[in-house]
């Protein structure tokens, strides 16, 4: 013989599925408002109480909102997001933001439509992201969050490409990590990422710190928008601090022998890399001409990826906080389903200084 409770317990699900069932159905379209606690307990035959754990359940999964002083209304039901990441192979960072961001989506019921562009060479990706971005406009997705192409002399143009589909389609974007060159009627979009210009900034500031007076920048194969506004920052740190001198810009894949020349005969107090790849690869660089690292120059990098705390001496680094920036892109991307008509949303999301070996004079 069931209890109350289980009695209770068994009414309060069936009066959920029913509801469920309903709303998919269209019965309640979205935006509409949906039946007061006063009604559900006159329509199913039950307590204030039932009503209202029946109704919260339905807020959980996400098929009603409630307004405060207003009422309740049917959200907007979200299928499917899509998830365009070209660099998910060139840097560590981005398959932990795209896991936590597909567990979200799982958590919530939604189903990701990923753009598997990552194993392409870069001279193939235009196409493909562009194609990627055209099909998920015609599938119906609701919503896209988009990583820009940020190498390449076309990622300009296949970024506004991208952003103009989607936008001719209606569909909410979410600009992820990397800036894009504005083009016409691209305010609507939101973005959210690290502070580069202060990562830039504090990191130099750090070494400064340390007691470094030259600062060379080195970045990996092309200056891209992020680690321009990080070179930038570096710069401003440098103009804070009399003394100090910027000892010049490059970038490792193209630059490394006129480095390794450059440097085995006048060294820069410190060395900062725009992630953690470079700087392991100006460790190795510093041992091949005969240089220590912290003793005779420092090291930093981004990112605090492993490749960070496996290579000696381990790397100063600015930890992204990965799964921060999936939730904030994830909970942005559903505000924006809510809110269509309001002011695009720019969101910075803290990074943290990470000190390790590399700058440990």
């Amino acid at each position: 013989m069931k209890t109350p409770n289980n009695a209770s317990g068994a009414k309060y699900r069936k009066i959920v599925d029913r509801l469920r069932s309903e709303i998919l159905a269209g019965k309640y379209p979205p935006g509409d408002a949906f039946p007061s606690l006063k009604m559900l307990c006159r329509r199913f035959g039950v307590s204030y109480l039932t009503a209202v754990k029946a109704l919260e359940a339905l807020k959980e999964l996400g098929l009603v909102k409630s307004q405060n002083g207003v009422g309740t209304f049917v959200a907007r039901r979200v299928a499917t997001i899509g998830l365009i990441v070209p660099m998910l192979k060139q840097a560590e960072i981005y398959p932990p933001i795209c896991q936590e961001f597909s567990r979200l989506c799982l958590e919530k019921g939604v189903a990701i439509d990923f753009a598997d562009i990552s194993s392409l060479r870069s001279d193939r990706v235009r196409p493909v992201v562009v194609a990627a971005a055209r099909r998920m406009a015609a599938g119906g997705v609701s919503g896209v969050v988009f990583h820009p192409v940020n190498f390449g002399g076309d990622a300009a143009k296949t970024n506004r490409e991208v952003l103009r589909i989607l936008g001719d389609a209606g569909v909410p974007v979410v600009i992820l990590d990397a800036d894009v060159e504005p083009a016409p009627g691209d305010g609507r979009f939101d973005f959210v990422g690290v502070d580069n210009f202060e990562i830039g900034k504090f990191v130099g500031r750090h070494v400064i710190e340390r007691g470094a007076r030259t600062v060379a920048f080195v970045a990996w194969s092309d200056m891209n928008d992020n680690s321009r506004r990080r070179l930038d920052g570096l710069r401003a740190a440098i103009s804070e601090k009399r003394g100090v001198r910027f000892a010049g810009s490059s970038m490792y894949t193209q630059d490394g022998a006129k480095l390794a020349d450059k440097w085995a005969r006048r060294l820069p107090d410190a060395v900062v890399c725009t992630s953690d790849l470079v700087a392991a690869n100006v460790l190795k660089l510093l041992r091949r001409i005969g240089k220590r690292c912290p003793q005779d120059v420092l090291v930093t990098g981004v990112d605090d990826v492993a490749l960070a705390t496996l290579v000696s001496p381990t790397i100063t680094t600015v930890r992204q906080p990965c799964a921060e920036i999936a939730a904030t892109a994830f909970e942005t991307l559903f505000w924006r389903f809510d809110n269509p008509d309001k002011e695009k949303r720019r969101i910075m999301v803290a990074a943290e200084l990470v000190v390790r070996e590399s700058t440990a004079r």
